[in-house]
């Protein structure tokens, strides 16, 4: 019951904003003036939650290195060129797929490549880590934990908006991001899928247990059927998140595009174009 009455304040605030003009964003967040067109709402509480760390190289891209489960891990990030340490920014970070043993370094610096483009043009933080699966793929039990670790180190070393926090996933990535997204949805923004469905791991009950409906931008190649065939698995989907409560173009995104079984191209512009004025506030 909780839970569904959260749903619905949220889903409340998120269309008080669509009815009056989707470019108004309700809550006063001073990195919300690079979103395109926004209409800021400049009153006096500040509703920014900064993490105020200092010390981070900028800008430019980097490896960083946590101890996590056991080991050194390393990861990748990109700060934008605009990077202003003494105001809030941004975090993107982006889980890849499986690609065999001994791939996810290079594919992690693959995505962290992928997103750094439109990060630098609208000064977002991209962060991406390695899986720990022998086979390239994703152990959630140890990988979100290095998660945690990451993202705590992020937050003492740059000064980060932790009320816009988002997370993409392709594959196997994505598969595993439902999960996390939908398990701590108070904690993240907004999130974005390729090629990732509920039924490789969340399940199909995780969006109607979620606690609260996190607006979600999901992109899929009109010739995907990898594995169960990920594009039908994608339309049954979009069901189960409608009848959980996401509405169509408000808080949920569905994107086919010419293609197969990879993340489309353009990909970056369309989803940051529907979430750039999100925020965990709304």
């Amino acid at each position: 019951m909780l839970r569904s009455w959260k749903k619905k304040v949220s889903l409340l605030r998120f269309l008080l904003i669509i009815l009056t003009g989707q470019c108004f964003a309700l809550p006063d967040i001073p990195s919300l003036m690079d979103c395109e067109d926004i209409i800021f709402n400049a009153g006096f509480q500040d509703d920014s939650q900064p993490s105020n760390g200092t010390g981070g190289s900028y800008s430019g891209s980097f490896t960083r290195t946590v101890f996590a489960a056991g080991q050194n891990r390393n990861y990748y990030i990109s700060i934008p060129p605009n990077y202003d340490p003494t105001i809030a920014t941004p975090l993107l970070f982006s889980w890849h797929g499986a690609g065999g043993a001994g791939t996810a370094p290079a594919y992690a610096l693959a995505h962290r490549d992928f997103w750094k483009p439109i990060a630098d043009n609208n000064n977002f933080i991209v962060v991406a880590q390695e899986s720990t699966g022998a086979s390239g793929g994703w152990v959630p039990a140890t990988d979100f934990a290095i998660h945690a670790i990451i993202m705590q180190d992020m937050y003492d070393n740059y000064n980060i908006e932790r009320t816009r926090i988002y997370g993409h996933g392709f594959s196997a990535g994505g598969h595993v991001l439902h999960g996390l997204m939908l398990n701590t949805s108070q904690d993240y923004a907004a999130y974005i899928i390729s090629a990732g469905v509920l039924e490789a791991y969340a399940g199909i009950n995780a969006p109607a247990n979620a606690a609260r409906i996190i607006p979600l931008y999901v992109s899929i190649g009109n010739n995907d059927i990898f594995g169960p065939n990920l594009n039908n698995l994608t339309h049954t989907n979009h069901t189960i998140f409608n009848n959980a409560g996401w509405i169509d173009d408000t808080t949920y995104w569905l994107d086919e595009f010419n293609g197969g079984h990879q993340i489309d191209a353009q990909l970056p512009q369309k989803s940051w174009a529907k979430l750039c004025t999100v925020s965990k506030l709304l």
